[in-house]
């Protein structure tokens, strides 16, 4: 049986032998403390250890006659891994060591992946933030979608440069940066748009469509006529021989406050445009008794502004039809029993 000695192992046999074989057992003992590497650092293998070979005494001293090599453990790939491991650690250790001719040397240890993955998520977010400021320098604040052009539409009352100018502070701002409600606002101000419809067409132009109030009658003022509509709202003025083709109502402006001619107005409001245009005065001797007069003559009773669409059907109807065409007075106050003269 081959195997090493214990360390523990007593010594025996008489003190001779142990003197007789001191120089023996610490040639043994050197055996398991040999270096692998010379001063150089280069590897080299060890020379085979020699172990003690008992025979089947526990208590017989083997001399060293009997001892036997024993085969250097691991393959060739084993020993190239020590020897590459021993390589590692030693340049690993050069490397830390500092030199003579820098001692204040640091080494730099190789970084965290948490930190890298921290950085990289830092500069992503960095990138997203200054694309972002970007697209809204562009689309906000540069002249990409600056406003050029200004649209009206549907002005026939309005005089579409009154339009232009109240929207004049909005050309050179970008469209992304104008909202339909300013718009509105800013043409609120012209006395004949009753409504307005925006629309922002990129990349330079704002169209307005115009919906204007619907002047009723007109009311006299020195040399002047002023169209007004049901609310009494002043759309324009004319000359005499520019009258538009609506009913007068007397009384100049002063009657625009009144409640004659809210009752008035009611009933205007309430009458087509073929038969609007038909008429020459409208008049309110009481807020029940309002009276039509036609151009060619003729009047409509209407009463009081009660049922004014379908007295306003009936009237239209009279008028217009070639069997009652010819009447000189309408009485529509009853809109279901109307007279006749």
């Amino acid at each position: 049986m081959v195997r090493p000695t214990p360390p523990h192992q007593p010594r025996l046999g008489r003190e001779s032998d142990s003197a007789e074989h001191a120089d023996s057992r610490a040639g043994e003992e050197n055996l398991f403390d040999r270096p692998t590497h010379d001063d150089s650092g280069e590897f080299f293998e060890p020379e085979p250890v020699r172990v003690r070979v008992n025979d089947e005494s526990k208590v017989s001293r083997v001399d060293t006659g009997q001892l036997e090599e024993t085969p250097v453990p691991g393959s060739r790939f084993s020993s190239w891994r020590q020897r590459r491991r021993v390589a590692k650690a030693q340049s690993a250790v050069t490397e830390a060591e500092p030199t003579d001719d820098d001692p204040d040397t640091v080494v730099a240890f190789p970084r965290s992946s948490h930190r890298r993955l921290r950085r990289n998520r830092w500069l992503a977010l960095l990138g997203a933030l200054l694309a972002a400021g970007l697209f809204v320098g562009l689309v906000f604040f540069s002249p990409l979608f600056a406003t050029r052009a200004i649209d009206v539409e549907g002005a026939r009352l309005t005089n579409p440069q009154n339009v232009e100018d109240a929207l004049q502070r909005f050309e050179g701002v970008p469209l992304t940066r104008i909202s339909k409600d300013e718009v509105r606002e800013a043409v609120g101000n012209v006395p004949q748009v009753k409504s307005v419809d925006v629309i922002l067409k990129p990349p330079h132009t704002i169209t307005v469509e115009l919906h204007e109030r619907v002047g009723v009658a007109t009311v006299q003022e020195g040399q002047e006529l002023i169209l007004v509509d049901s609310q009494g709202k002043q759309l324009s003025t004319y000359g005499q021989q520019d009258r538009p083709d609506v009913p007068m109502i007397e009384g100049g402006r002063d009657v625009l406050s009144t409640d004659k001619f809210s009752a008035i107005s009611n009933v205007l409001a309430s009458l087509p445009a073929n038969v609007l245009s038909q008429l020459d005065t409208a008049a309110a001797p009481s807020e029940s008794a309002v009276e039509l007069t036609f151009a060619d003559g003729r009047k409509a009773i209407w009463g009081d502004s009660s049922n004014s669409e379908l007295k306003a059907q009936v009237l239209a109807a009279l008028v217009n039809d070639e069997d009652t065409a010819d009447g000189t007075e309408y009485d529509v106050s009853a809109p279901l029993h109307p007279t006749i003269k």
